[in-house]
């Protein structure tokens, strides 16, 4: 007794210290620890073929992402509430919240703070923090980062761990546990109601004494349960009891029971096919969507190069039949968007530059009265609109760049980003270069132009003093109205000159005694009157040879010999007046534009031009040379027509180059010329010195405007794209070999076949074998078992199909549900071929649309620099007295020129990147990209060879539908209800051959056309098609 007892209170306290142990269990950690070595061990299961193999399927964020979580995983601090919204985490309808919710502290952020320090270790960055943003460092940035691609890989995990749990339901399970209760009863067993027998009725009992009882009892139990590949389920047990009594003498008594049970379906929800359709489904889904991640890095690599997805990665629900091909229609976004949107800018502001160049050209005739204002306004109207457009398309940069960053690449908008533009540099036509060569040649000529217009004012002023001295006693009518004209010429530039007049007192007056040049007692008379008469109101003074200007009119509309005398003694006072005033504005503004230091200042900073220019010279020589060497390349997609054509334009560009660099005016002479002017300059030539260099920088300026669009011809002809050598029957058959979602709709079309059976088992009858038994302890001791106290049961489990309404609905549904994913899955093939029917064509039609843009671009420049040309060519003589003037159309022309250089450089920049985007379109749509571990494409060439790949899974022709097993036909025969038909009522099934573009003439297959009645039975051929087994016609 003694032994039983010590026995018995070890097993007490052994069963106490597992019941603590086993509900303790394993930590949070460490379940997440093992799914996590589940799951990533059944991927890697299935990560062996290299067609989709993925690199890394981890779904841990890279600590360099501003996503990554430095906290525990398993105990995460609180964000931050609401606080409206945590009052009810602290008090719930008058109940206190749980206490504990703030023992993991609270995250001051949601992202990871120390992202932004860590760019600099896998992309550029520069001084001020700008990323260098190119595509591959586009594509490390959004592998990082981009919550899209996170997703994916989380559901391809979560695939996985679907796997394990149907792996475990069919694994041996085991389950245990112990309850321990004590139980108190009292001695005082209260009154009662109870039949006394003697006495025919009921009585009262008063409550008496019993047994008082203080009993422990503790009660085990271990479990393990199995289901079978065949849809059996064994259950089997084992169970003991220690009861202890510490009323009366302390007794105990143990007992132990071991027990199992078995069931076995014999018809409905028997067989392996129900059986393990669960755990297949998983299996196939996950090894779907390891492919769909694998076509997603495909997908992923276009959408951060030019913004299409194109594909629709893992699904954890199961595959589709309806697979995603190239719609025909598509456009230029993502990183290429970016530098076609940058491009655009810089073609807009070369546009801008030359619009302003060709402006202040024009108004430099219009001040000489050359052009009307109207050609001028044209330009300067369209110069603001320019401008307008200018701001529109930063604005509009600067929201796809924000949009990139944060739809993309998964990065806050305040980043600062630096695109790298090298992949759209060739398309930088004009040089840039030339623009501050050309800018500051500008600045020379109106210099140098200014210098000259004073000295030229200061002779003619000269010649007029000493006319004066002879108007009075001159008698010749002619020569008086010559003079006359010339006053009138003098007071329209002095009056020009007038405008700037208030800011050249200014700088004279800061100009220091040494900085003055002496002047004469007349130069400072008039120069004082000047002043004086400015200072008194610059309106007045303008006003007054603006009205001297028509009264020189009027006197030389009204001069003849008789009105001669009267004319010039009346007026040879205001005359000189009006002499002194513009002697003194043009000394004024020589003094302050230190016009003494010119034309040598001038001088100087012409020859500072002659290297430069050499320069882009032979720049453009290079770029020729260039030119030259691609002729092969761009020759082999050429007809002989084309050749031709391309071989005088190519002449023509030379020519012109060497017009430019020898001819008149060329650069060469250009640079004699100047020496020339230096060598010949003195004080006595100065005068001509000045005409000289204007004319000189005039020609100057043409020479380098002109040469700017030899490189651009030259680069334009340079810019090639790769061809594709791939017909369509031979692309359809690559990318049904490859496309790895093709792979999966196949998979996931006999998933659906697959449960038509799996529906169709539920419409038979239950018929199951079931079995259960025990054997128990028969003395007070845990395993004293005896046969004799066994138990066993055997027995069927029947349940007639009398309803089966449910499942009937199920099974017709699993049916059509399988004809539309046939369809679907038919439909999608052609999709496919459509899409890349469509995809080779938009290829061709970009590469053509290319060279017409080519020749269009070629076109604008021949335009703008025959405009120019036409805009330097000094206007021809209109007649005695008459001024000459500037074609009334050459400034529209100019504008119009222009706008075709910037609008067919843009078009010519869009078909080359639309052409690049269709090709690596095509690649994702053949399903043949192929990414190195970062996930960077690696462009191999394209051809009809391009399918043959020795990974490449032999893809056999399906027969369309598949055939159902005979059990199921049988079955489905048996239970449904035959309507009546008439002879004539015939269906007709067509057997689906291989599809046309997947098989070779050794797969071809005759269609047979068979035609059965709606009652007769249809039974499966040893092919696999559907026939009627009776009265079947055949035909071809």
């Amino acid at each position: 007794m003694n032994t039983t007892a010590e026995f018995c209170s070890a097993r007490l306290v052994a069963c106490l210290v597992c019941a603590v142990m086993a509900g303790a269990g394993c930590s949070q950690s460490e379940y997440r620890l093992q799914a996590d070595r589940e799951a990533y061990s059944t991927i890697a299961e299935r990560n062996g073929d290299p067609r989709w193999a993925a690199e890394d399927y981890s779904i841990d964020i890279d600590p360099r992402s501003r996503y990554f979580d430095a906290y525990d995983p398993d105990h995460p601090p609180m964000p931050a509430d609401d606080p409206t919204s945590q009052q009810y985490m602290r008090l719930v309808n008058g109940h206190e919240g749980w206490e504990h919710w703030q023992d993991n502290g609270s995250r001051p952020e949601l992202e990871n703070p120390e992202w932004r320090a860590a760019l600099s270790e896998y992309v550029e960055v520069n001084d001020e923090g700008a990323v260098r943003l190119d595509v591959d460092s586009a594509l490390r940035l959004a592998y990082v980062h981009s919550p899209t691609h996170q997703q994916q890989l989380e559901t391809l995990y979560l695939s996985a761990l679907d796997v394990s749990e149907e792996r475990f339901r069919l694994d041996t399970q085991f389950f245990g546990g112990s309850d321990i209760l004590h139980n108190h009863n009292g001695k005082l067993v209260p009154a009662g109601l109870s039949f006394d027998p003697a006495a025919g009725h009921f009585v009262v009992t008063p409550p008496f004494d019993g047994v008082e009882s203080n009993r422990l009892s503790i009660d085990s139990d271990l479990r393990a349960q199995r289901r079978f590949a065949t849809a059996g389920q064994l259950l089997v047990g084992f169970a003991n009891s220690f009861v202890f009594e510490f009323t009366g003498g302390d007794a105990n008594l143990t007992n132990s029971l071991a027990n199992f049970s078995f069931i076995q379906p014999l018809l409905r929800g028997a067989g392996r096919d129900i059986a393990l359709e669960q755990l297949t489904l998983d299996e196939r889904r996950l090894l779907a969507n390891l492919r769909a991640y694998g076509q997603f890095r495909q997908g992923f690599y276009t959408q951060v190069a030019i913004g299409e997805l194109g594909v629709s990665g893992p699904q954890r629900n199961g595959g589709s039949t309806s697979l995603q091909s190239f719609s025909g229609v598509g456009g230029v976004n993502g990183y290429l968007g970016l530098l076609q949107q940058a491009q655009q800018i810089r073609n807009t502001e070369d546009n801008l530059r030359l619009q302003l160049r060709t402006r202040d050209r024009l108004e430099a005739l219009y001040d000489n009265e050359l052009i009307d204002l109207v050609q001028v306004d044209q330009f300067r109207q369209n110069i603001e609109v320019t401008r307008a457009t200018l701001l529109d398309q930063q604005n509009a940069l600067k929201l796809a760049l924000d949009n990139y960053k944060t739809l993309t690449l998964g990065l806050p908008s305040d980043l600062p980003i630096e695109v790298d533009e090298t992949l759209t540099e060739q398309f930088q036509l004009l040089p840039r270069e030339a623009n501050p060569i050309l800018v500051s040649l500008f600045d020379l000529q109106r210099r140098v132009g200014d210098v000259g217009e004073l000295v030229a004012l200061e002779v003619r002023i000269g010649e007029l003093q000493t006319r004066l001295e002879e108007l009075p006693n001159d008698d010749d009518v002619e020569d008086v109205d010559q003079t006359l004209g010339k006053f009138l010429s003098l007071t329209e530039a002095i009056h020009r000159r007038l405008k700037q007049l208030s800011n050249d007192i200014q700088l004279m007056d800061q100009k220091t005694e040494s900085d003055t040049p002496v002047l004469s007692t007349t130069e400072s008379a008039a120069v004082e009157q000047l002043k004086s008469q400015f200072a008194n109101g610059p309106d007045e003074l303008r006003q007054e040879f603006a009205k001297a200007q028509t009264r020189l009119k009027l006197l030389s509309d009204r001069l003849t010999s008789e009105t001669l005398e009267a004319t010039v003694s009346g007026n040879i006072e205001w005359l000189k007046q009006i002499l002194q005033l513009s002697h003194g504005c043009v000394l004024v503004q020589s003094i302050s534009r230190d016009v003494a230091s010119e034309p040598a200042e001038a001088l100087a900073r012409a020859n500072e031009f002659i290297e430069p220019v050499r320069q882009l010279f032979d720049d453009a020589r290079s770029d020729l040379d260039r030119m030259d060497s691609a002729v092969p390349d761009r020759e082999s997609r050429m007809s002989d027509d084309e050749k031709q054509l391309f071989l005088k334009d190519r002449q023509r560009l030379h020519q012109r180059f060497r017009d430019l660099e020898k001819g008149t005016p060329g650069y060469e002479e250009s640079v004699a010329r100047l020496q020339s002017l230096r060598e010949g300059f003195t004080n006595e030539t100065r005068v001509a010195t000045v005409r000289g260099l204007t004319g000189w920088v005039q020609g100057y300026l043409q020479v380098v405007g002109r040469l700017s669009l030899v490189p651009a011809q030259a680069r334009l002809e340079v810019i090639t794209v790769e061809g594709v050598d791939l017909d369509e029957d031979d692309a359809f058959r690559v990318a049904l070999t490859h496309r790895l979602d093709f792979m999966n709709g196949r998979a996931a079309l006999v998933d659906r076949w697959r449960a038509i059976q799996v529906n169709a088992d539920a419409l038979q009858s239950m018929l199951n074998v079931t079995a259960n038994g025990d054997l128990s302890t028969a003395k007070n001791n845990p395993v004293s078992f005896r046969a004799p106290t066994a138990n066993l049961r055997l027995g069927l489990e029947f349940d007639a199909p009398f309803t089966r309404l449910l499942e009937r609905n199920d099974y017709r549904e699993s049916l059509i549900d399988y004809q539309r994913n046939r369809r679907n899955l038919v439909q999608s093939g052609d999709s496919l071929q459509k899409g890349l029917r469509a995809l080779l064509r938009t290829l061709e039609q970009r590469r053509l649309q290319l060279e017409i843009q080519r020749r269009a671009v070629s076109i604008a420049l021949r335009q703008v620099d025959q405009t120019q040309l036409n805009l330097n060519t000094p206007p021809p003589q209109r007649g005695p007295g008459a001024r000459a003037q500037i074609n009334p159309t050459t400034a529209i022309n100019l504008l119009n020129a222009q706008r075709s250089l910037q609008s067919s450089q843009n078009s010519f920049l869009s078909a080359w990147l639309r052409y690049y985007a269709a090709r690596l379109r095509l690649y994702r749509e053949l399903g043949i990209m192929e990414l190195d571990p970062d996930g960077r494409w690696i462009p191999n060439p394209l051809n009809s060879d391009s399918g043959a790949s020795p990974q490449s899974e032999q893809i056999e022709p399906l027969p369309l539908p598949p055939g159902l097993p005979s059990a199921l036909i049988e079955t489905v025969n048996h239970l449904q209800k035959h309507s009546a038909a008439t002879p004539n009522d015939v269906v007709e099934y067509a057997r689906i051959p291989t599809h046309a573009a997947v098989r070779s003439s050794s797969e071809l297959q005759r269609n047979t056309a068979i035609t059965h009645r709606k009652d007769e039975k249809v039974t499966k051929d040893r092919t696999g098609g559907w026939v009627a087994t009776e009265s079947i016609k055949s035909g071809e």
